[in-house]
């Protein structure tokens, strides 16, 4: 899964390398039995310094979670099998409608890892197609990747002409290229029309869905892609062995 906070993390851990490199070459070696032993300039041993190195680290990462949900205003994120009302209103699903199972996805059309999520839900929608419905929201990490906005707001002027799903696939299928050219390009592909798909992306029409989904994204603290709902339900590793066991037990309850 990729996060908003992947690069100022990785800028702290780059901070604190270069903080214990420096105290490791102030120190100096200390034999004890066979094993010779990096001192660092403390007096602290170099295995008990990495220990207390990951735990530093560990902090980091929690503290900068817990800053950025502060930032963005945002709540709790959510827990393995905590229940949570997600709003569906203006959107239609990939499936049936009255389907048992209501599976809803925070994605990101240029993160690789909700490429994937998208191919696995695919599968999921063939095998199970008359029990299973799938709705996509939006949660473009604009941090990290550039195109991703541009891409929302693409499929969602293509959602306003009843093409959401079509322009889904292609984007997708595309997501090494989602510059405007080519986001018009494929909207061409999707059957739009174009007239009416530039005004959405002209008067802030499409961008507006997309800063709604992001807004309810924030105020739940979803921070990483795929972020993956079944009936309202947190999946914590959304495998598709995980997905397909979680519908599983809901058919066995209706």
């Amino acid at each position: 899964m990729e996060s908003k906070t992947t690069v100022i993390i990785g800028a702290v851990v780059l901070f604190l390398a270069g903080f214990f490199i420096g105290q490791l070459t102030g120190g100096g070696l200390r034999k004890g039995g066979a094993a010779t032993q990096v001192v660092m300039a403390d007096g602290k041993t170099l295995d008990v310094r990495l220990n207390e190195m990951d735990e530093e680290l560990s902090s980091v990462k929690k503290n900068m979670d817990e800053l950025m949900t502060k930032v963005r205003g945002g709540g709790q994120r959510p827990q393995p099998a905590q229940q949570i009302n997600l709003d569906l209103s203006d959107r239609a699903p990939l499936g049936k409608a009255d389907a048992k199972v209501t599976i809803v996805e925070f994605s990101d059309f240029q993160c690789p890892y909700c490429q994937r999520m998208a191919n696995n839900l695919g599968d999921i929608a063939k095998q199970y197609p008359d029990d299973v419905k799938i709705y996509f929201k939006n949660r473009p990490l604009n941090s990290i990747h550039q195109f991703a906005q541009g891409a929302a707001e693409a499929a969602e002027a293509a959602r306003q002409q009843g093409k959401f799903w079509p322009m889904y696939d292609l984007l997708f299928k595309n997501r090494n290229a989602l510059d405007a050219a080519s986001l018009e390009k494929y909207a061409q592909e999707a059957g739009l029309n174009m007239s009416k798909y530039k005004e959405s992306l002209s008067s802030g029409a499409a961008k507006t869905f997309v800063d709604k989904d992001s807004a309810e994204a924030d105020k739940l603290a979803i921070n990483s892609t795929p972020t993956v709902f079944i009936n309202g339900t947190y999946v914590a590793n959304p495998s598709p062995e995980a997905v397909k066991a979680q519908i599983d037990e809901v058919l066995k309850k209706k």
